[in-house]
């Protein structure tokens, strides 16, 4: 399992919302395989609006190169699509579903075999099992995320995206979080936004510091997450 090859390489992406008013405005960005890269920065620092870019959910950018394990591709080509997925700090799609529609769906769209086994351990994992067959649009905000994570840990795409994915879950939820955060580095790579530095040092190998558009890039050794290097980050946001 190497991590020191390139999974996503990306070349002068800039994002606005006015033109030429820049809120990403990043010379190079890549995220290697096997790995966890912990986006950090304060609010309005544009954490939102470059996991939107990736996600295809904005138009609004310009980049000079895009690369999918060493070969050109778009962030709209369906190559790159099916081999992410994407968990927003809010989504609303699908509310008059329930659980296992919405993931019978994905598995269809993703070509992934459904497999009830793996599901009910990620659903008995985040206490969510009972749930299973309620309307998306009736949980709690706790519950409506843990759907679109267990979906996203379940289809084991190789980018999973992730935007504050702890935000709304309680405690044993977000520790079960943390340990198949550390599991799906064996599958593919994580590209998580948070603004709670523990989740960024308990699972992450390398953090970016985003800051007026900029990323600036720190490597981190699990366990040996230094006073001297956290200092170092926090100095930067």
């Amino acid at each position: 399992m190497s991590e020191n090859e390139p999974l996503l390489f990306i070349s002068n992406l800039k994002s606005w919302y006015e033109k030429e008013k820049f809120i990403i405005d990043i010379e190079e960005l890549t995220i290697f395989k096997h790995s966890i890269v912990g986006l950090v920065g304060r609010n309005g620092a544009g954490k939102t609006t470059l996991i939107n870019t990736l996600s295809s959910v904005t138009d609004q950018y310009s980049v000079t190169k895009i690369k999918w394990l060493n070969k050109p591709i778009s962030f709209e080509k369906l190559e790159f699509k099916k081999n992410r997925f994407t968990v927003f700090t809010e989504n609303n799609g699908f509310m008059n579903w329930n659980f296992d529609q919405y993931i019978r769906l994905l598995c269809k769209l993703y070509n992934v075999v459904f497999d009830n086994e793996k599901l009910l351990y990620l659903t008995e994992g985040f206490h969510f099992t009972s749930y299973r067959n309620v309307l998306i649009k009736d949980l709690s905000t706790g519950n409506k995320k843990k759907v679109f994570l267990i979906s996203g840990l379940f289809l084991r795409r190789p980018l999973l995206i992730l935007d504050e994915p702890l935000d709304g879950l309680d405690f044993d939820s977000t520790e079960f979080l943390y340990k198949e955060l550390m599991e799906y580095k064996k599958y593919g790579s994580i590209f998580m936004s948070s603004h709670i530095i523990e989740s960024i040092t308990r699972v992450c190998n390398e953090i970016m510091v985003l800051k007026n558009g900029k990323i600036n890039s720190f490597k981190l050794q699990q366990d040996l997450v230094s006073d001297q290097l956290l200092k170092k980050i926090m100095g930067e946001l």
